[in-house]
């Protein structure tokens, strides 16, 4: 969860990059392991069970659904770039003369020329740049090329050429020094709206020696004839008996001019998998964006395939996507889940009740005893926490995992376990546990070990990505089947520090969660950051999956500081303003507040998260209640609000200042109130007419208003 500076596409650790906009981060912290020869196994869910009715006391073996396969993406326009072969020299490149030059003797693998890089140093400790006349216009892209590296090095540790807006990054794979030529990419580059963006090579100024590029390209990712997203049912493809039985699905067209609207018909289609029994709904001459439907009130329960087409007058299919499996139960979730998302995106855990999320991370050491985690718990339990992710134990062997789950159980915290390294390209993987597990292929190691947590009914989901790269997806997506397969509730949950790749994201997980840490710098901090990165989230699952928000609770470097009280208050309720249906705090362990030592700093850092939590936490009744209608109009142009009503009739609005300058407000009430009340500090503000009150906001602040 740690955001790091780094450079561009790295090479032999040199600081040279290909952009259009590129930036690279990783992070990951993982424990040795123990060998251990206790571990939990229960029989997996068979692929497609035919107990559907979940009325019976006994539990039924039934699995998941959800997206069956990726989602067709898109196809590639031809190379953008001038001269992108270098087979006209440095036709259409402006590069430091002394740095680059053709070189027709050193040819790529199609014979084509290459740009030879050669004594970087030669032209000054700046950055040496080849910038292309191609200017990328807003739209999404993949670029990449061919790089040969043997001759470079670098004098010192990595020196970073230039920082890029993470709004706008595309990061592509590392490659190593090397005599052969090596292909290397980056995809799903997004040039925002409102900028151009121009194709850059550099190298910095630590770097010397020689290199070799060839075949640059870029070309601009097309999208396909039209995407679906399964707006409801949004957990897992569950559809139950308590909840609406109306299927809905987004749908973006994107035609082009080969086809005529009015020549179209788009069709949504269920066949129960079993017996092949069909219902479907068909749209004639469909609008760009639409809300498609079916109804499942009448349908049996059982399995279906849920398939878009778009169809022309004919009937023949002209493009389909894969279809989604919905399983249609006739009971509610609590009857056999331990943990799920209902229709409101909010998380039910532990009781069975719906839960606000109150996360935090930690970095404690394993043990096969309970008590021995006591210390650390009894501390973290002193804030409402319900949510944990703890980077090392997660790794231990299964025994030590339930020892600790044990030891959180008597304060109510729940666990996601982080199987982020489950890969075994991952040079964390945890070869230890998996041969406990009697597992030979990473598949089989996270069945088993999703298998060994299914009944333990503390384990509420899994962590599954850490600010990955978007290359990850269908890793992920992969992952999860399997995880589904063999613990059918709970929630998987990756952190998000590129929040323009979440549409990408949204079909691989349960829960989106963003990372955005603002407090990098003494001053100018922009804390705006975490309502920008939140509210994209939320619109990139068109608010029908759960967004959890991580909120900075560390000091990122010595240029920075720890996030004050009223900070961590303004960012957490910026967060849930946006729409966040949890938060999480990053973190109490290492590079955190474990790093402290200080006892009274430590003490008093930790009571400011009590405090805000604390905050959080006396509100959730109201904050698991539906957004509602409180005011007329917007109170001004940079305040932000959500609204509330809590279950005696009171009203409640969330605020927060989206501008670095200070900021007043005039609230409206759509009806009388007799009292407004600032909850932080409990401050009553004056009350105009019995409808309108004014009040005044520092840079970002947030305050949450309870109106009687």
């Amino acid at each position: 969860m740690n955001r790091c500076k780094s450079g561009i596409f790295r090479v032999a650790g040199i600081g040279i990059f290909g952009s259009l906009l590129l930036a690279g981060c990783s992070s990951g912290t993982n424990a040795p392991l123990e060998a251990s020869n206790h571990w939990h196994r229960e029989s997996s869910a068979t692929a497609e069970s035919p107990l559907f009715d979940l009325t019976q006391r006994k539990r039924p073996s039934i699995s998941a659904g959800g997206l069956e396969a990726p989602e067709t993406g898109t196809t590639l326009s031809a190379n953008l770039l001038v001269n992108g072969d270098f087979s006209n020299g440095l036709e259409g490149w402006h590069a430091s003369a002394r740095c680059f030059r053709p070189d027709s003797s050193t040819r790529a693998p199609n014979g084509k020329p290459s740009l030879k890089l050669e004594n970087p140093g030669s032209c000054g400790s700046s950055a040496k740049v080849a910038v292309n006349e191609f200017v990328a216009p807003p739209g999404v892209y993949s670029i990449g090329g061919e790089i040969k590296t043997s001759e470079l090095t670098e004098q010192k540790k990595l020196a970073v050429g230039t920082s890029m807006d993470l709004f706008k990054d595309c990061e592509t794979k590392s490659v190593s020094a090397t005599a052969d030529w090596q292909k290397f990419d980056g995809q799903h580059c997004v040039v925002a709206p409102g900028t151009h963006s121009p194709f850059r090579l550099a190298v910095n100024g630590k770097a010397s020696g020689s290199a070799w590029f060839a075949n640059m390209y870029v070309q601009r990712e097309i999208g396909a004839l039209f995407h679906t997203f399964m707006l409801y049912p949004n957990y897992r493809g569950y559809l139950f008996a308590d909840q609406p039985q109306e299927l809905r699905a987004a749908v973006t067209l994107d035609l082009g001019a080969d086809l005529r609207r009015e020549d179209l018909v788009f069709q949504l289609e269920a066949v129960r998998t079993d017996s092949g029994a069909k219902t479907d709904h068909a749209y004639q001459a469909p609008a760009d964006d639409f809300t498609a439907t079916l109804d499942f009130g009448p349908l049996s329960a059982g399995v279906y395939d849920v398939r878009a087409m778009l169809l022309d007058r004919g009937g023949k299919v002209l493009f389909d996507q894969p279809p989604y499996r919905v399983v249609k139960v006739s009971s509610n979730a609590g009857a056999f889940l331990k943990a799920w998302i209902d229709d409101r995106n909010r998380a039910h855990f532990g009781d069975g009740q719906p839960h606000f999320v109150i996360g935090i991370y930690d970095t404690s050491r394993y043990s096969n005893v309970a008590t021995a985690y006591e210390p650390a718990i009894d501390e973290i339990s002193q804030a409402p926490i319900n949510m944990m992710i703890n980077y090392f134990i997660t790794n231990a062997p299964i025994s030590a995992v339930d020892a600790y789950t044990e030891a959180l159980q008597k304060e109510g915290i729940f666990l996601l376990p982080t199987v982020s390294n489950f890969y075994q390209d991952n040079r964390a993987y945890p070869k230890g546990l998996a041969a406990k597990l009697n597992a030979t292929s990473q598949d089989e190691f996270i069945a088993r070990y999703a298998n060994a947590f299914a009944s333990n009914r503390a384990v509420a989901g899994y962590y599954v990505q850490d600010e990955p790269t978007i290359d990850k997806v269908p890793r992920t997506f992969h992952q999860y089947q399997l995880i589904k397969d063999n613990d059918a509730g709970g929630f998987n949950l990756l952190a998000l520090d590129r929040p323009r790749d979440a549409p990408s994201w949204r079909d691989a997980v349960d829960v989106l969660g963003v990372d955005p840490y603002p407090l990098w710098l003494p001053v100018d901090n922009y804390f705006g950051e975490v309502g920008d990165w939140t509210r994209m989230a939320v619109q990139a699952v068109h608010g029908s999956r759960p967004v959890w928000t991580v909120i900075q609770f560390f000091q990122a470097d010595a240029m920075s500081t720890w996030p004050t009280e009223q900070q961590l208050h303004d960012m957490s309720w910026m967060a849930i303003a946006e729409g966040a249906s949890g938060v999480f705090y990053w973190s109490h362990g290492t590079r955190g507040l474990g790093w402290v030592r200080n006892p009274a700093q430590h003490a008093a850092l930790w009571g400011s998260l009590v405090r805000v939590s604390k905050e959080i936490k006396d509100l959730e009744p109201v904050l698991l209640r539906p957004d509602a209608q409180v005011l007329n109009g917007k109170p001004s142009e940079y305040i932000v609000t959500r609204e509330k009503t809590g279950a005696d009739g009171s009203r409640y609005l969330i605020a927060y200042n989206h501008s670095s300058a200070p900021a007043s407000a005039r609230f409206v009430l759509q009806s009388p109130a007799q009292s407004v009340t600032v909850r932080r500090g409990m401050v009553k503000i004056e009350i105009k007419d019995g409808y309108t009150f004014e009040d005044k906001f520092d840079a970002y602040e947030a305050k949450v208003y309870e109106i009687r």
